[in-house]
């Protein structure tokens, strides 16, 4: 991971947290508009309102800026996710918790992600970058934290498997984990087409909350399908 300078208070750079964000969120939407190799620092810097050589100040390089941009976004998404998470791990962990409160706590990461990628400040532009992100070099890439990735993927397989009741192989659960998330993942990814698909303009809040539900009431089906398919 690049290294970001320490703050030092006798510099002439503004140093506070609120210059930094700008700059990280305005890093976030061009590099989610045009890609790494397409923004230069000094076009962010221009964007953000701050002297060029303070991006260098702060963040050392662009690859420093763009690993803050993906330090920021797992921060956010794992603020989000956080709660259902903990709750999932700590059903999972008990051997008497029932199929349903599992399928009910499946849910809940739904939810989260869903929040998160709908309902959270800059959530558009998180999505272009993270649909965008690609290597910044061919030699050296900052790379995200892949716990909070890891962690959604433990909790929905481990679900999908306690609830199944067949002997399911683990690449079966790993689909049926993957095809179930991927309900609110298309959505996501398809987020600039939804006027034409949808009919969607935006994603208001009412209209998360009917996505919400939609895929609660898909992911809850599909689950209890497989357990009494399987008897």
């Amino acid at each position: 991971m690049t290294s970001v300078r320490r703050r030092n208070p006798e510099s002439g750079y503004p140093r506070g947290e609120e210059t930094r964000a700008r700059i990280i969120r305005t890093a976030i939407a061009l590099f989610g508009e045009k890609g790494f190799s397409g923004v230069s620092t000094r076009e962010i810097a221009s964007a953000a309102g701050v002297p060029a050589p303070s991006l260098r100040y702060y963040f050392e390089n662009k690859e420093g800026l763009y690993q803050a941009c993906l330090d920021d976004i797992q921060e956010i998404a794992l603020k989000a996710a956080d709660p259902a998470l903990r709750h999932a791990e700590k059903l999972l962990a008990d051997p008497a918790a029932t199929a349903e409160a599992m399928i009910d706590a499946y849910c809940m990461i739904l939810d989260s992600m869903a929040d998160f990628l709908f309902d959270t400040p800059d959530s558009s532009s998180r999505a272009l970058f993270i649909t965008q992100q690609k290597h910044p070099s061919e030699t050296e890439r900052p790379t995200p934290d892949k716990s909070l990735g890891r962690r959604i993927r433990s909790c929905c397989t481990e679900i999908v498997a306690r609830t199944g009741a067949g002997d399911l192989s683990a690449e079966e659960v790993r689909v049926r984990s993957t095809t179930i998330n991927g309900q609110l993942l298309l959505v996501h990814l398809a987020r600039q087409h939804l006027p034409e698909i949808i009919g969607w303009d935006e994603v208001t809040s009412d209209r998360l909350q009917t996505l919400k539900k939609i895929i609660r009431t898909q992911t809850t089906f599909i689950l209890n399908a497989y357990r009494l398919q399987e008897r």
